[in-house]
């Protein structure tokens, strides 16, 4: 049998050790509710700040039913709005990155929009059409360790705040110097955004679930948890020596140093997590994100693109690659498990599970929820027995 990990630090010892129930995983109504009270009041990664490096350059994003425009002004801000026209509700800016010249266009029937997101003119319409339509709904808007974050509905901590914790470690990655590797991708699975990040919220499943990554990693698996703050961070150690498959030999061979990172973090592959479900990757060369972003019960898309410091060097492009295959490989491991957990919650057998000492992050995600959305505390669906 396979050697589990040491117990994680912060693990709690509160005897609530139910999951959250299968029902939440898979239903309509609690999907709206999630929509509304948890993804529209939450920081969403917008963009990397390289993305928008010019007065003009643009960055559309679709999340939970909203669509929002990031933008960089002639003043050097930037700011968000709300891709709709104020007109027939149109989106304005179709492209999902590009820069705009003078104007963004309206395609359905030439309403046109200042980049600062006020309305420039109306094919046909007066001064006072345009006074009283109004320009495009701003966005709250943050920059926080090389990234855009965006929040629909502003209330709450900043993304400074609760990653606060984090800050100095973050810096020293120097994430905002850094620049897209190009490997942008966007897949959508059929899984709940719940299952998605209860995966990755704990190293529990790494033995028998990764055999590759787990021959190049140390057993421990260290887990700092908040369900107040909403964050995870969880690490562990490289083995010093080439250890795992093909990929992971390659990788532990020809690896960063990470002179550049405090401590023993040039060892490390460590993992932060913004609940609900921005997920931040650092590894010694290179920063990586994914985001899980729910577009209906049981179905989510899996967001993720990779960045690294501009560095020529052979040794560090040729070790970035060997990480991205890892992480393919993880991935795809991750997807199969995930994917037969989401059709056991659909079933009749399982109502809930239990949490170890060694799921210290589901927990904290759990309890978060549960703060949020009280009915996640019931066994079944409290408007079916209300119906019985």
């Amino acid at each position: 049998m396979s050697e589990q990990p040491n117990a994680p630090s912060g693990a709690s010892s509160t005897d609530d050790n139910h999951t959250l129930p299968a029902w939440v995983y898979n239903d309509s109504r609690f999907f709206e509710l999630e929509r509304s009270s948890i993804f529209a009041a939450s920081w969403h990664l917008g963009c990397h700040i390289g993305d928008i490096t010019n007065p003009g350059d643009y960055v559309t994003r679709k999340l939970a039913g909203e669509r929002a425009l990031i933008t960089r002004l002639d003043d050097g801000s930037i700011k968000a709005f709300h891709n709709t026209c104020r007109h027939r509700a149109h989106q304005v800016v179709p492209a999902e990155r590009g820069r705009c010249q003078r104007v963004h266009v309206c395609p359905y029937h030439g309403w046109a929009y200042n980049p600062d997101g006020s309305l420039r003119g109306i094919p046909g319409g007066s001064e006072r059409d345009v006074a009283q339509a109004g320009g495009l709904p701003p966005i709250e808007t943050e920059l926080f360790a090389g990234f855009v974050w965006i929040r629909f509905k502003p209330g709450g901590p900043s993304v400074a705040q609760r990653l606060a914790r984090y800050k100095d470690l973050l810096a020293a990655y120097r994430i905002d110097q850094m620049r897209s590797n190009g490997d942008l991708a966007v897949e959508e699975h059929p899984i709940d955004w719940k299952n998605m990040m209860d995966n990755y919220l704990e190293g529990y499943h790494v033995a028998k679930g990764h055999p590759g990554l787990n021959r190049m990693v140390d057993s421990r698996y260290d887990v700092e948890a908040d369900p107040v703050a909403g964050t995870s961070f969880a690490t562990h150690l490289l083995k010093s020596e080439p250890a795992g498959g093909p990929d992971e030999f390659s990788y532990l061979s020809i690896r960063s140093s990470g002179s550049h990172l405090p401590g023993d973090h040039g060892r490390r592959w460590s993992y932060l997590t913004l609940f609900p479900s921005v997920n931040i990757g650092l590894q010694p060369e290179s920063v990586d994100y994914f985001a899980i972003e729910p577009i209906g019960p049981g179905r989510a898309l899996f967001r993720t693109e990779s960045f690294s410091l501009p560095d020529a060097r052979p040794e560090a492009q040729a070790a970035r690659v060997a990480a991205g295959r890892v992480w393919e490989q993880v991935q795809a491991e991750d997807n199969a498990l995930t994917e037969s957990v989401q059709r056991g919650l659909e079933g009749t057998s399982y109502r809930h599970g239990y949490l170890t000492a060694y799921e210290p992050g589901v927990r904290a995600l759990r309890d978060w929820i549960r703060e949020r959305l009280p009915i996640a505390r019931e066994e079944t669906r409290p408007w079916e027995s209300k119906a019985g």
